[in-house]
């Protein structure tokens, strides 16, 4: 399972889950602290600018050590309502064409699948990743 943070401008973090471990609040704490650094190396003054973040209302997600953390961390969430089928963004925007490429293939091991991904990543343009997160309030309409 991978855990993906994504913004205009591409892919910020990607983080494989290993095997036989649960995310919980301990691990989305972890991630968030990776993501808060991804974002100071790889988007420079986007944290003073703020950050939103958009995800499902999983356990782990909205837990009241992970809220603290995300206010500690200053970053904002856009609310999600309970029991929402509305999906997180890179649910059906992104996952979707990331698994093109890869449909019918097989992988020896994660680190085969990481390079193919990367890969993928580098042919895909900037403005698709705009055009995803534009498309956001259309979906929400729906």
């Amino acid at each position: 399972m991978a855990t993906l943070f994504w913004d205009r401008e591409g892919i910020i973090h990607l983080d494989w889950l290993p095997e036989k471990i649960t995310i919980n609040s301990d691990y989305y704490l972890d991630e968030l602290k990776e993501l808060h650094h991804a974002i100071k190396r790889e988007r420079r003054g986007k944290l003073t600018r703020g950050v939103l973040l958009k995800h499902d209302n999983a356990s782990p997600h909205v837990s009241s050590k992970t809220m603290a953390a995300i206010d500690d961390l200053g970053f904002e969430c856009l609310p999600h309502p309970p029991y929402s089928p509305d999906l997180a963004p890179s649910d059906y925007w992104l996952f979707g064409e990331m698994k093109r490429p890869l449909r019918g293939k097989r992988f020896e091991d994660f680190k085969r699948l990481e390079y193919e991904i990367q890969q993928w990543e580098k042919g895909i343009p900037k403005e698709y990743y705009t055009t995803g997160l534009e498309k956001l309030p259309e979906r929400w309409k729906r």
